[in-house]
């Protein structure tokens, strides 16, 4: 019975994690993520010629900077997709791929954008069932760790570290993707997998026969897969250290050898003749500078270390746009991190001898090798570019030290069903966290059923084609923090042209509207384009906003919307008029944190029961007195006051005056919110060598707001400045 419900949980998680990437597979846009079309065209050439493309006749080596990889997972991906009819092609190699490009790529705030338009799984079929095969070799991968984790430690152990690896949110991600990054994750767990089986159970010289096979399949799935290895060299440590033989050794070693060149020399002479690049290492590897490196030079990457950790464990991104909440980081942080604090403990059972040893030696020639690239990036370029799926394949391992880690933390007659309820608990957090994150990261415009649904607020009309119904801000926004424009988009006719949206969010400042925020794309973050809409859908679709900029206190701002058409804006009517500037919602905006007040007077004088005077700053130009007014918001402030500063000389009489509202008008009171702080600048001409007199009054009656200061009535309500010469 135990034994059926060991298999029914491995059965559950393997067949959540291929659902999941399937899932994934079709719901993530074309071309979206890292390589994928450079990749996806390595699988169609590789379907038009039936067999390798030539890439010594290639003329654009930024276009085929892929085909120098080793072919197994883009043939395995060929071959997923045998059913998908293609057109031969005379030549080797074909023509570039064509695609229509998206020119608000990487355009908003939001999420990783497609770089191309108008490819789905009706349009492009092969690059979808090349998505499958890396999901294949994942599935196989988890099946054997599962396999050989379970009967090393305890089935719920096993299963611990099979869902750490499954739902690993990178290696989900690529496993819905066209790429080789994940197919060589796969092919280090299975080399990891039999390697600690080896040394385990202490198997002959003839078992490396087997492990040379599986180190040659990783060599022949990515350029760089030389690290895996360094888990046969390990074994072959073991075993001498086992043994003391090294006849035996030696033996092992050679058959490992003879396994990895019965896949990998052919590939190697191939290389030899095709490209002059017997490694094929020339457009993804510097060996040589990497054998050669300080190891005093990966000290340039500790400051880069939080960027990388992201990048590793969630970065759905070709752009640094991907990446997922910091939480996220945080929660995958303190997992590992209790993981591997297991390993303090004393084990209460029997562990692999050497097991963890080699492990351990394989995973570090991983990290070494991703760590050296990326210290010589820094070196040489002065920036790094995390790309963390190049370490990728360092997973596996972790998810081994980690999982049998989490198992020690707990006695023995606790530890199966602990560790089992921890892995289900990871699959279902991890499904979770994927179907959540992926609205966020790559979030599309949906057609609403019925008009009714749909904002009716503003009504403008584009080209006579497109017309926006409505729009939406949040009543308040912060600069410096993402905030949502919703839009209601209703095609008026059949609408056969790709239009790109700008949408600006404007300040009310001095000299005008001044752009805080401008965004420009295609509906959908560019997965919804507007061509093939039909007269009559109405689409909502949000854009991501992140003001930015100097404001002197809470500002009346305001969104407006163009449309553009290949390069040039497209005209719009409102009410059948000609409509300028197109502003489709407003809001009010503050600064990113309160301001802080200068000339701080040494009692702050109350106006009302709402408004404080606490600074006071005076210059005399040659234009006038100017004056810095700081305001402070008691508290909510429920209607619009006028400031007024008189100028009065010895007898009291007016001489000059700025009156007006708050910060030029672009503050008005009725924004100010409690601990709202204003800055209020003012120019008074000819004041003088006398008084200067600031207050408050409500421009509905012209009533001056009480003024009192250290709990005493102010004469006339005004607070008094006296101007010296």
């Amino acid at each position: 019975m135990a034994s059926q419900r060991k298999y029914k949980l491995i059965f559950l998680l393997l067949l959540t994690y291929f659902g999941t990437t399937v899932w994934m597979a079709v719901r993530l846009p074309a071309l979206a993520t890292p390589n994928e079309l450079l990749n996806y065209e390595y699988i169609a050439v590789m379907r038009q010629i039936r067999g390798l493309p030539n890439r010594g006749l290639v003329d654009s080596e930024i276009r085929y900077t892929e085909w120098h990889q080793p072919p197994v997972y883009f043939l395995l991906a060929a071959l997923v997709g045998l059913a998908i009819p293609v057109e031969l092609s005379p030549v080797n190699p074909p023509p570039p791929i064509e695609v229509e490009p998206n020119p608000a790529y990487l355009g908003t705030r939001r999420g990783n954008l497609n770089p191309a338009v108008h490819l789905t799984p009706a349009t492009i079929p092969l690059l979808y069932t090349s998505r499958l095969g890396a999901a294949l070799m994942g599935l196989v991968s988890l099946a054997v760790l599962y396999r050989v984790t379970s009967r090393l430690y305890t089935p719920g152990t096993g299963l611990l570290i099979t869902s750490l690896l499954a739902f690993q949110p990178n290696f989900v991600h690529l496993s819905a993707s066209v790429n080789n990054d994940m197919p060589l994750t796969a092919v280090t767990a299975l080399i990891m997998s039999v390697t600690a089986w080896v040394v385990a159970r202490d198997k002959g010289p003839l078992a490396f026969l087997g492990l040379g096979l599986l180190a040659g399949l990783a060599l022949l799935t990515k350029a760089n897969g030389a690290f895996v290895l360094a888990f046969v060299g390990a074994a072959g440590l073991v075993q001498l250290w086992q043994h003391r033989d090294w006849r035996r050794t030696l033996y092992s070693a050679i058959l490992a050898l003879v396994g990895a060149a019965v896949l990998w020399s052919p590939w190697l002479t191939l290389n030899t003749i095709r490209m002059k690049d017997t490694l094929g290492m020339q457009g993804s590897l510097p060996v040589g500078e990497v054998l050669g490196l300080n190891p005093l030079t990966f000290a340039v990457l500790r400051p880069y270390l939080y960027e990388i950790w992201r990048s590793f464990w969630l970065d759905w991104s070709a752009g640094q746009v991907g990446y997922g909440p910091d939480w996220v980081y945080g929660v995958a942080g303190g997992i590992v991190l209790v993981g591997l604090l297991g390993w303090v403990k004393r084990p209460s059972t029997p562990q692999p001898k050497f097991v963890p040893l080699v492990i351990f030696l394989g995973t570090l020639g991983i990290c070494y090798l991703y760590f050296a690239v990326k210290a010589l990036m820094v070196s040489s370029f002065g920036f790094i570019v995390p790309e963390g799926r190049w370490m990728l394949p360092a997973m596996p391992g972790l998810a081994w030290f980690a999982g049998v880690g989490f198992a020690r933390w707990w006695p023995q007659a606790w530890r199966e069903r602990v560790t089992t309820t921890m892995a289900v608990l990871l699959a279902l957090f991890g499904v979770g966290l994927l179907v959540g994150l992926l609205p966020y990261l790559y979030p599309q415009a949906h057609l609403l059923p019925s008009a009714d649904e749909a904002m009716q607020n503003v009504g403008i009309v584009y080209n006579d084609e497109l017309a926006l119904l409505g729009a939406a801000l949040p009543q308040s926004l912060t600069v410096g923090e993402l905030t949502e424009l919703t839009l209601d988009w209703q095609a008026v006719t059949d609408i056969d042209a790709d239009y790109s949206v700008s949408a600006q969010l404007l300040a009310l400042a001095h000299d005008g509207w001044e752009p805080l925020e401008i965004q420009n794309s295609y509906p959908g973050s560019g997965l919804n384009p507007t061509k093939g809409w039909q007269a009559g859908e109405i689409y909502r679709d949000v854009l991501a906003l992140q003001p930015e900029g100097e404001l002197s206190g809470p500002t009346v701002a305001a969104a407006a919307v163009w449309l553009w058409q290949g390069g040039e804006m497209v005209a719009m009517t409102r009410a059948q008029q000609p409509l300028e500037t197109p502003f489709v919602a407003e809001t009010t905006i503050r600064p990113a944190h309160p301001l802080t007040p200068a000339g701080l007077l040494a009692e702050p004088v109350m106006f009302g029961d709402w408004v404080a005077l606490v600074g006071v700053e005076t210059a005399v130009t040659e234009a006038g007195l100017q004056l810095t007014l700081w305001w402070r918001a008691v508290q909510d402030v429920p209607a619009d006051y006028t400031v007024f500063v008189h100028g009065v000389d010895e007898n009291g009489q007016l001489v000059t005056q700025a009156d007006g509202l708050p910060n030029g008008g672009y503050s008005p009171t009725r924004l100010w919110q409690t601990d709202d702080v204003v800055r209020d600048e003012r120019l008074l001409v000819g004041a003088g060598n006398g008084r200067v007199l600031v207050g408050i009054y409500d421009p509905q009656t012209g009533v001056r707001l009480t003024a009192v200061q250290s709990g005493n009535p102010l004469p006339d309500n005004a607070y008094p400045l006296t101007i010296n010469p």
